[in-house]
C-alpha cells in the first residue's frame, strides 16, 4: 500500500482471486476513464428493457417471483415514471463515476435491484454477488449476458458493467474501494464494520444499509370484515417464505390492534390460511426445523412472559408476547418464526419502533398509525400494504438512491 496526498492507493492486485460472471479484468482496469452519464439515459432505459424481455420470455425465470417481479420493475414503462419524477424535482445532476456494490449474501435478488439503481442513474457499475449461489442469480445474470453480446443496446454498455466474486481478501476490498465514488453495503452490521476498513477517497459517497427489522400490524376488525383472506395471507407469505425470512423487510413480529377476545377469532383464520400456503408451497427443510426449535428456546431463555402457541406442525412457530420486549429484535428466527402481540393501544409499539425498525405491513386505516408516529418514535421508513413489503423503490432504508448515487451541478448563469 502506498500513498499520495494522505488517500491510500492499493497496488495491483492478483486478478485470479477474482471470479467473473460479467465482465473481466480489461474492463475493471479501464472503469476509472469512463466518462459519467445523466441519469436515465434513453439508451439506459432501452438496456434494461432489453433485459426486462429477455427475463419474461426465460420459462426457468418464471419459476422465481422475485425475479419476475424484478423484470417488471426495469420495464421500460416503469422506469420512464421514474425519469418523470426525477425531472420534476432535480435540476442538472450526473452519475458520480463508479458505484461498487456489495449484495448481501442471504437475499437472491437485492444485488440486481442496487445494480439497476446505479446503472440508470448514470453510472459504471461494480457488482460482489451474494456468496450463496441462488438459482435466481444465473437467471438474471443470463439475460443481461445475453443483452451485453447479442443487441446493439447491450454492447455499448460492456464496458460499465463488472459482476464477480471473491473471498473475504481485505485487499480486494481495499482495492475496489479506491476505485470506486460510491460504495453501497448491503448487509449485517459486521459487515458493514469490515468493509469500513477499506479506506475510501475523501470525496466518495458511502451508503450502508444495516441490519434491520420489520413487523405487521394489522386491525382486527379490518380483518374480519375482509372478505378476501386468502389474498391476504398470500401476501403475508411473499413478505416472509419467499425470502426465508431472512430479508429485512420480512416481518418477524404480527401486532393484532383490537380487542383480544375477537383478535382471537381473526389469529385462528389467518394462521389457518397461512398454514395451508406453506404446507403447499413452501419446501421445509429439516434442519429449518431445528434452527426454529433452537430460536424459540433461545427466546424462552432471555425474555420473560413469553409462550409457544401449538400449531400443526414446526412449518409455522408462533410465539406470543406478554408484554413488549425490544429483545425480540435480537432473538429471530428464520422460515415462519413469528412473534405476536395483541394491543388496543398502538403506543404499546413505541419501544419496538426503534432505528432497527425498517418496514410495517399493514392492514387498517392510515389515521390508525398517526398517534405512532407522532409519538416521535426514530425508526420506521416504510410503511406498506400487507404483501408489498419487497417491493423496490428508489427512496429505501430512508435514503434517496437518486441524490446519493448523482451529484448535483449548480448553474447560477442565465
Amino acid at each position: 500500500m502506498r500513498r499520495s496526498g494522505g488517500a491510500a492507493i492499493p497496488m495491483e492486485i492478483n486478478f485470479k482471486m477474482l471470479e467473473f460472471h460479467i465482465g473481466n479484468v480489461s474492463v475493471l482496469k479501464n472503469m476509472p476513464d469512463l466518462p459519467a452519464d445523466q441519469p436515465f439515459s434513453a439508451q439506459r432505459i432501452d438496456f434494461f428493457n432489453q433485459v426486462s424481455r429477455e427475463l419474461l420470455s426465460d420459462k426457468e425465470a418464471k419459476a422465481y417471483p422475485d425475479v419476475v417481479t424484478f423484470a417488471f420493475w426495469i420495464r421500460k414503462g416503469n422506469m420512464e415514471k421514474y425519469k418523470e419524477e426525477f425531472k420534476k424535482k432535480n435540476g442538472l445532476r450526473m452519475g458520480r463515476g463508479i458505484v461498487f456494490h456489495i449484495a448481501p449474501s442471504n437475499v437472491a435478488v437485492n444485488y440486481a435491484y442496487s445494480f439497476a439503481v446505479g446503472f440508470v442513474l448514470g453510472n459504471a457499475n461494480i457488482v460482489r454477488l451474494p456468496s450463496r449461489d441462488f438459482p435466481q442469480i444465473e437467471r438474471i445474470n443470463g439475460a443481461v449476458r445475453k443483452v451485453l453480446e447479442r443487441t446493439k443496446e447491450g454492447k455499448f454498455w460492456k464496458d460499465y458493467i463488472v459482476f464477480l466474486r471473491y473471498g473475504k481478501e481485505k485487499e480486494i476490498n481495499d482495492y475496489f474501494s479506491f476505485l470506486c465514488d460510491v460504495r453501497v453495503i448491503w448487509g449485517g452490521d459486521a459487515t458493514i464494520r469490515e468493509i469500513r476498513k477499506s479506506e475510501l477517497r475523501p470525496r466518495v459517497s458511502e451508503i450502508t444499509f444495516a441490519d434491520r427489522y420489520s413487523l405487521c400490524l394489522m386491525d382486527v376488525e379490518a380483518y374480519l370484515s375482509e372478505t378476501d383472506k386468502e389474498k391476504i395471507a398470500s401476501g403475508f407469505y411473499n413478505d416472509t417464505y419467499l425470502t426465508d425470512q431472512n430479508a429485512c423487510t420480512s416481518p418477524r413480529m404480527i401486532c393484532w390492534l383490537g380487542n383480544k377476545k375477537e383478535a382471537e377469532k381473526a389469529k385462528e383464520v389467518f394462521w389457518d390460511l397461512l398454514w395451508n400456503l406453506v404446507e403447499k408451497k413452501y419446501d421445509f427443510q429439516p434442519v429449518q426445523s431445528m434452527d426454529k426449535l433452537t430460536e424459540g428456546c433461545m427466546a424462552a431463555m432471555h425474555m420473560d412472559g413469553i409462550h409457544r402457541i401449538k400449531m400443526r406442525d414446526n412449518r409455522i412457530v408462533r410465539m406470543e408476547l406478554e408484554k413488549i420486549d425490544v429483545r425480540v429484535q435480537e432473538y429471530r428466527g428464520h422460515s415462519g418464526f413469528f412473534y405476536e402481540y395483541t394491543t388496543k393501544d398502538i403506543t404499546e409499539l413505541v419501544p419496538l419502533c426503534n432505528t432497527k425498525l425498517q418496514t410495517i405491513a399493514f392492514m387498517g386505516r392510515k389515521e390508525q398509525l398517526m398517534p405512532l408516529i407522532k409519538a416521535g418514535v426514530k425508526g420506521i421508513d416504510r410503511i406498506v400494504t400487507i404483501g408489498r413489503t419487497m417491493d423496490f423503490e428508489m427512496v429505501w432504508d430512508g435514503m434517496d438512491l437518486e441524490e446519493r448515487m448523482t451529484r448535483n451541478i449548480t448553474c447560477t448563469v442565465e
